[in-house]
């Protein structure tokens, strides 16, 4: 199913502005407009699993202004204004796919920081058919299960580092080192 909201990366969404010891400075930052030197604002990923160990592939859309069309296994995004950075990834999550998670099914993986914003990521194990999930388009093309050890390869490929946070996450739901 498609969820047809056409507006990807919306300019002007308001976030809420941390210092660099992750608190809350109690200003807010229009997204698109640059942030001041020590400020961050919050972003949010989750990686998904279903229940055989599988992860959640998902292209991202073509209008996306950073990776167009890129496999990933992060579906997230950015904080907004208020939200606590478990209630912006539960809200990602049902905008992006549809999927309606809990708190209790939210494992905390890491916390990154890069130039200007806080990385939160997530781990969700999910027992859902992929024909359930509704997509939103203006985010995300496709999606697809796929086994650990393929991802870890695609991510190789693309020259991507984020295997630890890939085995991270499986092993906080699955208590595993097996990783394929």
């Amino acid at each position: 199913m498609l969820n047809n909201d056409k507006r990807a990366d919306k300019i002007g969404e308001l976030w809420d502005v941390y210092d660099e010891k992750n608190k809350l400075t109690g200003r807010t930052h229009h997204r698109g407009d640059k942030l001041n030197v020590g400020d961050y604002h919050l972003v949010v990923n989750a990686i998904i699993f279903n229940i055989q160990g599988n992860v959640l592939l998902q292209q991202r859309s073509f209008q996306k202004i950073t990776y167009p069309s890129m496999w990933t296994t992060a579906t997230g995004g950015s904080a907004l204004t208020g939200e606590t950075s478990e209630l912006a990834i539960i809200r990602e999550l049902h905008e992006e796919l549809n999927l309606t998670v809990t708190r209790d099914q939210l494992q905390f993986v890491k916390k990154c920081r890069y130039v200007d914003w806080i990385e939160d990521w997530y781990a969700v194990c999910i027992d859902q058919f992929l024909g359930n999930m509704t997509r939103q388009i203006s985010e995300v093309e496709a999606i697809r299960w796929a086994t650990l050890s393929e991802v870890i390869q695609m991510n190789r490929n693309n020259d991507l580092d984020d295997d630890c946070i890939l085995i991270q996450a499986k092993t906080k739901l699955f208590g595993s080192d097996n990783y394929t």
